[in-house]
């Protein structure tokens, strides 16, 4: 799951984070095709209408937080993830991580469950939320699923600042299929991002810590290969 954001313009939008700025990416107007806003991800005029931005149910359980090693996550029957879980992290940056990696299996389960599964929704904000609304809306509309391993690794907290912080991490979905969602056949041509090099990528993701004690993901970005730091990624 990469968002597709321009370096640049990512990287700045992270750097606001740890100012306290909680309005990044409210510029941005967006409009879900349905024509409401997104549970979790409200728009630029949610705050008139408090009935737009309705919280998302936990349907999912959370999960405890791991020890290093390796992680497989059941996303649903035939889809995992499998986290490489990074060692000397003290309790907040966990958290940090954490709110990354909760956002990328909660999206995968909410494409597999095709939009039923909303509670990714409850750990994104501003530009975050509306682009995992708009990355799980389009498998959604073309009635696609997906079956098979996505990898995350080397995952580290790469700045923090006061309540925002970056966490980066090396994605490969070379492993996952994507697949009729009424069938569970493969789809005829799969995408680009499912095959090596541009199957493996780095993501960043910025958080920020709110009110409430929650680390929430509140921009993204990705650098794919031939791109410097998507090298980095590949073993």
């Amino acid at each position: 799951m990469r968002m597709r954001m321009r370096m640049r313009a990512a990287l700045a939008a992270v750097a606001l984070l740890g100012t306290g700025c909680s309005g990044a990416g409210a510029e941005r107007p967006f409009t879900p095709a349905d024509g409401a806003p997104p549970s979790g991800a409200p728009s630029s005029n949610a705050a008139a209408d408090p009935s737009a931005a309705a919280t998302p149910g936990p349907l999912s359980a959370p999960r405890a937080m791991s020890t290093p090693g390796i992680e497989n996550v059941e996303v649903a029957p035939g889809m995992t993830v499998s986290i490489e879980w990074p060692s000397g992290l003290d309790s907040a940056q966990q958290a940090m991580v954490r709110a990354f990696t909760d956002g990328y299996v909660g999206s995968w389960k909410a494409v597999v469950s095709q939009g039923e599964d909303t509670a990714y929704l409850s750990g994104v904000e501003d530009q975050a939320g509306r682009d995992a609304y708009t990355w799980v809306r389009g498998f959604v509309d073309r009635r696609e699923s997906a079956t098979g391993s996505a990898k995350v690794y080397a995952v580290r907290v790469a700045s923090a600042s006061g309540r925002g912080a970056e966490v980066d991490a090396c994605v490969d979905e070379s492993g996952v299929r994507v697949t009729e969602a009424d069938s569970g056949r493969p789809v005829t041509g799969q995408p680009a991002w499912t095959r090596q090099p541009t199957s493996i990528y780095l993501q960043v993701a910025g958080v920020r810590k709110g009110d409430d004690g929650t680390w929430r993901v509140k921009t993204y970005l990705h650098a794919s290969y031939p791109h410097e730091r998507a090298k980095e990624c590949r073993r």
